[in-house]
């Protein structure tokens, strides 16, 4: 692998870390939601009246 691809590679991978790192203190901070929820939240809308 060339110099270049590999610094680039390194480069990806740590923003990639860096990105599951947040997710992962979202998921510990309680500011996700369960999926099920998401979509019961969308089902809601799209069948309430106003939408």
């Amino acid at each position: 692998m060339s110099k270049l691809k590999e610094t680039i590679s390194h480069r990806q991978i740590t923003k990639l870390l860096a990105i599951l790192t947040k997710a992962e203190d979202d998921v510990k901070n309680n500011r996700v939601a369960p999926i099920k929820d998401t979509f019961d939240d969308l089902r809601f809308m799209i069948t309430s009246p106003k939408f």
